[in-house]
């Protein structure tokens, strides 16, 4: 399905050779060629004089140019996403700070609307029903303001984050994106299970806790060819534990398709983390200054299922403790709610 969306927009733009319309799709040539002869025959597109063709029109957007010019990896925010970012910034100026009680730290404005438009450019926004777990970054905001999705679901642990994206949606008139309070460490309502088409969460990075959000997220989607996308670092998560939950994401049936990486910045101003670094174990083994610089860096990771996804067995954390402070959390604040035993 996703691969007829990403013919439509590019048709919807201009006509193409096959040579050039393999470009803006990402399926192998056995089913690209496969998609094409499926439309042609329903007629929808047409190929005459070495070019396809639309031949009715469809609901989507004519293909919105997102990638870097330069390298074609990376987002560049131009024309629609640009006035989305402008957008976003003046709907965001009064977001919620950071609490350490959640591990709460968000990505610089331009990176949200990238992570939105990278969606975009891979066919995952457009007419789909997304699943959020976490939200301090306000992407449901981001998503809300382009008009694409067709439903998304928010479920966040700290209320304030709630009420702001309530707030937005109603002075805004958005009914299609619900929010509501939720804790990872409790079990996931049944009727969120298996009913979107991709998820996004950006998990606390001990073991346990990347398995926890990352499987909540699992159990929401609706089956194969469902997609995933997280925001994970190398700050505090070794290659090791990359490792292990790479092997956790193909024992349930995925495949990584993208990794971006250092995609995403956490501003150190805008997040106002002065108290935090109190608490950090990185600011015992030196003297250390308050940073100077954006520092901390997210890679930005999609993958997709290709088969029906299964929820490997795993041991999942039991309390605020476990879910967010292990032997890698060097940057992750100890507070009297992380330090908790017991819910």
């Amino acid at each position: 399905m996703r691969v007829r969306k990403q013919i439509f927009r590019a048709l919807k733009k201009k006509p193409m050779t096959f040579w050039e319309l393999i470009n803006f799709q990402d399926s192998h040539i056995a089913e690209f060629t496969k998609t094409l002869k499926e439309l042609m025959e329903e007629g929808t597109i047409e190929y005459k004089d070495h070019k396809f063709y639309l031949s009715k029109d469809v609901p989507l957007r004519a293909k919105e140019p997102v990638l870097c010019p330069i390298c074609g990896i990376g987002v560049k925010l131009q024309g629609f996403f640009l006035e989305v970012f402008k957008q976003f910034v003046e709907d965001t100026k009064d977001r919620p700070l950071p609490k350490s009680d959640y591990d709460q730290g968000f990505v610089r404005p331009e990176d949200t609307i990238s992570r939105v438009a990278f969606m975009y450019e891979r066919g995952d926004l457009e007419d789909q029903e997304i699943f959020i777990l976490g939200d301090d970054d306000l992407l449901s905001v981001a998503i809300g303001l382009t008009g694409m999705a067709k439903r998304v679901t928010v479920v966040e642990i700290d209320q304030r984050i709630v009420n702001f994206i309530r707030n937005f949606c109603e002075r805004k008139g958005i009914n299609w994106i619900v929010v509501c309070e939720y804790n990872a460490l409790k079990e996931l309502p049944p009727e969120e299970k298996g009913k979107y088409d991709v998820f996004i969460t950006d998990p606390v990075e001990t073991s346990k806790g990347l398995k926890l959000f990352v499987g909540r997220c699992i159990e929401a989607l609706k089956g194969k060819g469902s997609v995933g996308y997280m925001g994970l670092t190398h700050r505090e998560a070794s290659l090791n534990k990359w490792w292990e939950f790479e092997r956790f994401l193909i024992e349930a049936g995925f495949v990584i398709t993208d990794i971006l990486r250092d995609f995403s910045v956490y501003p150190e101003r805008e997040n106002m983390w002065e108290e935090f670094y109190k608490t950090y174990e990185l600011m015992k083994w030196l003297p250390l200054s308050i940073p100077d610089t954006d520092w901390y860096k997210s890679s930005f990771i999609r993958f997709e299922a290709v088969t029906e996804p299964k929820l490997p067995e795993f041991d999942p954390p039991r309390s605020p403790k476990e879910l967010y402070l292990d032997e890698e959390a060097w940057a992750t604040p100890k507070t009297p709610r992380t330090m908790e035993e017991n819910l």
